[in-house]
Parts: structure tokens; C-alpha cells; sequence
């Protein structure tokens, strides 16, 4: 079983825990605000990462399932709020939720997402923590975004965290909670996915440059028309190469434009990379393990 292939089992064994939650929302309107964001599915490489961290420590994939499935909703609130702050009106070629119901209906969606997400973690209180942790880091990021908090690689790794690295942080972390890890193998496993978090991002900084909107699915060049940092743009920046000067290009050639810049993003999640398969170099060889090394090698090589 490839990477792929792996990812839609987990996906599958993910939506399963999802269908009863949306039974007792009100109104419809919301209902259906909420179901669209769920069903709004991406490559679920989060739940992918609880049940692979789950079964690295002994247990299996379905006891994880729950926890899987807690993790995502928390990912989808987020989605939906960066759109309402971004004012994207794609993701995943899908028109967004506020281009679809309204801003304020999205907003709530929000709170709705993250309070299902809690709801499942409950059966398991030791996930609060991880959950909570979460969503104050993601929130910390946001607002760093929007105030232009990065402006050099270490301020960057630190949004990174925030933004991404710290839900992939916590999917790890909830893995190895509900697997039995002991008490400095989930430690070690939440410095795994942190790290595997933040080389996502920087993918995803990557693809912004040299992707095209249909083969992502949303904007391309959005961090740079929106002022977001982006690991690129920064070293692009403190290369000499002016914001005016990158914005009048098209992508391919701003991908020519910053190429050096690409390369020092590319060579950072492979550091980001390396340091993540160090905190799990002392398990046991498992097919867990093989795995999780193989998703972190996917995530930086992905396409979209």
C-alpha cells in the first residue's frame, strides 16, 4: 500500500465517526454550513498522522479513529476561518463556505466545528489539553499573519508552529496518548509532528510559487497579493528582489524570478524533516514507523 492509498483507508475509517454529529444542529441552514465544510475533504494527512502515531506505540488504527476524527474537525474550523479572513472564495475547488452562506454564517460554522471537535475528544480527557493547545497556537498564528510578524527565518518557524505545526503537533501527540505511548514517547511524538507540521508549511509556501489554481484547487501567488509570509517571499526579500517586482510576474515567472529563494525553502523543511525522524529514531522498527517516515517524505514532495 502506497502513501495514497494509505491516506484514503484513513480517511475512510475517519468519516466513519463524522455522519451522527451533524443530526442535531440547528438551524438547517447551519446543518448544511457544517456538513459542507466536512465534506469538504483534502488528503486527511492529519488523521492519518493520529492513527499511524497510535499504532507506532502499540495500538491500532481504530482505536485512534475517534481522536483521527476530533483532529480533523479542528483542521476544518481552521480552513473555513483562514477563507474568512484571506476572502478566498475557492478552496479545494470548491466555492467557500462564507462565499456560500455569508460571513457570519461561516463564523459560526467555526464555532460549531471546533465544539464537535471537543465534544469527541471528551471521550478521552486527556485530548482536551492537546485540542486547547492547539487552537490557542492556531489563533496566535492568525493574528501574527495579520500584524506581518515574520521577517526572518526565525520569526517564520515560529508562525510556522502556530499556523501549522502545532495541529500536527497535536494529531501526533493524541496518537500516542490513546495508544498507550509512555510518558516521553508522546512527548517525542509532538516534537514529531510539530516539525512535520511546519515542513508542510513550507510546501505549502512552495506550491503558492509554482503551482496553477487548477491543479490546487484555490489562488496561486495568494501570500504574496496578500501580504502573507511566505518562507519564499521572505528570503526573496532579503535576496534584494522588491514585492513590486514579484507581483508583476506570472507564475512561472515568479517561480523563475525566486528560484534561489525555492531552493532555501526546499532545503528547510528537509531540516524540519530530518529533525522530526529523530524524535522517533529510538522505537521499535514497526511498519508504523516506516510509515510515518514515508508520509513525512510525501509531504514535502507533494504536488498540491
Amino acid at each position: 500500500m502506497d502513501i495514497e492509498q494509505l491516506l484514503a483507508e484513513r480517511a475512510r475509517l475517519v468519516d466513519s465517526e463524522l455522519p451522527d454529529l451533524l443530526l442535531d444542529i440547528k438551524p438547517p441552514e447551519l446543518a448544511a454550513a457544517v456538513a459542507y465544510a466536512i465534506d469538504s475533504k483534502g488528503k486527511r494527512i492529519r488523521p492519518a498522522l493520529v492513527t499511524l502515531s497510535c499504532e507506532a506505540v502499540g495500538g491500532t488504527a481504530r482505536d485512534a479513529s475517534f481522536a483521527a476524527a476530533s483532529i480533523e474537525l479542528i483542521h476544518s474550523s481552521s480552513l473555513v476561518l483562514d477563507d474568512v479572513i484571506d476572502k478566498s472564495e475557492k478552496r479545494r475547488g470548491r466555492y467557500t463556505i462564507h462565499k456560500m452562506w455569508g460571513t457570519d454564517m461561516a463564523l459560526l460554522t467555526v464555532q460549531i466545528l471546533a465544539a464537535l471537535s471537543l465534544k469527541i475528544a471528551a471521550r478521552d480527557p486527556r485530548l482536551i489539553h492537546a485540542i486547547a493547545d492547539s487552537l490557542f497556537y492556531m489563533g496566535e498564528g492568525e493574528a501574527m499573519e495579520l500584524v506581518d510578524f515574520a521577517k526572518d527565518k526565525k520569526s517564520y518557524l515560529e508562525l510556522a508552529f502556530r499556523k501549522t505545526g502545532s495541529l500536527f503537533g497535536s494529531a501526533a501527540e493524541v496518537g500516542a496518548l490513546v495508544g498507550g505511548g509512555a510518558k516521553e514517547q508522546i512527548k517525542n511524538f509532538t516534537e514529531f509532528g510539530t516539525h512535520v507540521g511546519i515542513a508542510f508549511q513550507i510546501r505549502d509556501d512552495i506550491l503558492d510559487c509554482i503551482s496553477k489554481e487548477e491543479d490546487i484547487g484555490k489562488p496561486v501567488k495568494n501570500d504574496l497579493f496578500m501580504g502573507r509570509p511566505s518562507i519564499v517571499i521572505l528570503d526573496a526579500l532579503n535576496s534584494g528582489i522588491s514585492i513590486e517586482r514579484m507581483m508583476k510576474c506570472n507564475n512561472g515567472e515568479l517561480m523563475h524570478l525566486v528560484s534561489d529563494s525555492i531552493d532555501y525553502a526546499e532545503e528547510v523543511a528537509r531540516e524540519e524533516l530530518e529533525l522530526a525522524k529523530g524524535y522517533i529514531e529510538t522505537l521499535d522498527e514497526s511498519p508504523a514507523k516506516r510509515r510515518l517516515k514515508e508520509l513525512g517524505e510525501y509531504i514535502i514532495n507533494r504536488s498540491k
